[in-house]
């Protein structure tokens, strides 16, 4: 038996699919019989539900809705109107290299969600959603860790550690947040719901074993009619949620990236204990997540034998690092026209188109409608499309391999013939790395060298970059004969010194 290379494996998930495009659907709703003609449209919002995705062999298919609500003014009569309109969203995808047994994770978020009358009872609503996929397979990293069989005894061999981050798992968490929610002080009662719009926010990951444990934030908006008096008001709740999600491995420093979108949601009116008419809701969640884990591997980088010619193949080892980032926090400020003149303004809605890392800075399309009272006393709304953006903080030799953006928070205040507008949006990025590493991938003995011709001892002034490897291997030594030769210390620097040079004789 000859020379052979010593093998070892580390499992990991390898990305073989990526899609990240708008997906624009539309509906004609028709205004049902118990519901006044519409006189004019004043905003409409939504929210992106998924509903399944399935995998096939080279294949992806996606199905979910936008659940919009349609404010609208009466013809002919006072207060709001709110038609609630359902329009599916199904994608097809082909997807080389996914089959059945991937781990997938896709994301549907309403970007923007527009309506207009095509007549007094009928209205088109149109909803863009950003869709964004990701799909992984199981693979096995093959790493060369040292040298065996006849002859590795004479063969001198370099195993540098490595340590990167690769992708380990991808899984999936299913649960229902249910909460009630009561008014705040000071806010008038409820008397009708007219609109609510549902945002999940992202908390903390950390691990526990082989668990993770992650939280995040449901974050409830809501508009209604207040009791009594009619007046719209606008209301906003949050509830905290926390999750274990089992890996089914042990990880040594894990780092997660876990998003989180409704598949369901009930929201209505409800009395609640005490007889206080409040806000009941029921959100069901699907929080999808990638792991990765800190890897540390012994790699054969490089060999040589002093009493023979070594024959030696390399192959390029391809380690891929997923390295988390803090979130980037980027405002927007600006004042969307509006006439007739606001005297008060109710909601302020954001809505985030697709977000992309270009050139140092990631930036989103920002969608504001403001929704306000003029001095006829009659509601409007006014809408304008900004730009938000930032630098991205990536350190050299990165890039963005996932991205997310949610609106934390958003302000107003009323300026003439306009509503100044202000909001914060946070943007959450994956990082990632590519290393190559150049590692042996077969070696074997050739013909003997001719010793007779080499020196028995060099003396030499060590260079910068020298190190006792390449000079064992320059001068037919070994580093530890140089070590032991000029009396070195375990890591000590040589640059400079001049160092005692013995050949090795077998």
């Amino acid at each position: 038996m000859g020379l052979t290379v010593k093998r070892s494996e580390i499992s990991c998930c390898e990305k073989v699919f990526e899609y990240s495009m708008p997906l624009e659907e539309a509906s004609e709703t028709v205004v049902p019989d118990t519901m006044p003609d519409v006189e004019r449209i004043l905003c409409a919002d939504g929210t992106a539900l998924i509903r399944s995705k399935e995998l096939g062999d080279g294949h992806i298919s996606l199905a979910g809705s936008v659940q919009c609500t349609v404010l609208y003014a009466p013809e002919g009569g006072a207060g709001i109107c709110a038609l609630d309109v359902g329009i599916p969203a199904a994608l097809e995808l082909d997807a080389p290299g996914v089959s059945e047994d991937s781990g997938v994770v896709a994301m549907l978020t309403a970007a923007a969600v527009e309506a207009k009358p095509l007549n007094p009872r009928k209205i088109l609503v149109r909803a863009v959603v950003n869709v964004a996929v990701e799909a992984y397979n199981a693979a096995r990293l093959d790493i060369s860790d040292g040298l065996e069989g006849e002859g590795a005894e004479s063969v001198e061999t370099l195993c540098e550690c490595v340590a990167f981050n690769p992708a380990v798992c991808v899984k999936e968490k299913t649960f229902v947040v249910s909460e009630d929610f009561r008014l705040q002080p000071g806010l008038l009662p409820i008397g009708s719901l007219l609109w609510h719009s549902t945002e999940i926010c992202p908390g903390a990951v950390r691990s526990a074993g082989s668990r993770l444990v992650f939280n995040g934030t449901v974050r409830l908006s809501v508009m209604y009619e207040a009791e009594g008096s009619g007046e719209l008001c606008s209301a906003q709740f949050e509830t905290e949620f926390s999750q274990l999600l089992d890996t089914d491995m042990d990880l040594a420093g894990p780092d997660c990236c876990v998003r989180t979108m409704l598949s369901a949601e009930y929201v209505e009116l409800d009395t609640l204990a005490g007889g206080e008419r409040g806000v009941s809701a029921e959100f069901h969640l699907v929080s999808q997540c990638v792991c990765s884990d800190s890897v540390r591997a012994e790699v054969l980088t490089d060999c040589y034998s002093n009493c023979c010619e070594l024959e030696v193949t390399r192959e390029q080892l391809r380690l891929l690092s997923l390295q988390r980032r803090a979130t980037v926090r980027a405002g927007v400020h600006d004042s969307v026209p509006a006439s007739p003149q606001p005297v008060d303004v109710v909601r302020v809605i954001c809505r985030l188109g697709a977000v992309e890392c270009e050139g140092g800075v990631v930036r989103c399309p920002v969608s504001v409608t403001a929704v306000y009272t003029a001095s006829d006393g009659k509601v409007y709304s006014a809408s304008r499309r900004l730009s938000c953006e930032a630098p991205s903080e990536l350190p050299e030799g990165e890039y963005a391999a996932g991205i997310s953006a949610c609106c934390v928070e958003s302000g107003w205040s009323i300026a003439s013939g306009a509503v100044d507008v202000r909001a914060a949006v946070d943007f959450e990025l994956m990082s990632a790395r590519a290393e190559t590493v150049s590692q042996i991938g077969a070696a074997e003995c050739g013909s003997g060298g001719e010793a007779q011709d080499r020196p028995s001892l060099v003396v030499l002034r060590a260079a910068a970059g020298d190190s006792l490897w390449s000079l064992g291997k320059r001068y037919h030594s070994t580093a530890a004969l140089i070590a032991g030769l000029n009396n070195l210390a375990e890591g000590e620097r040589i640059d400079g010194r001049v160092l005692l040079i013995p050949a090795e004789h077998r």
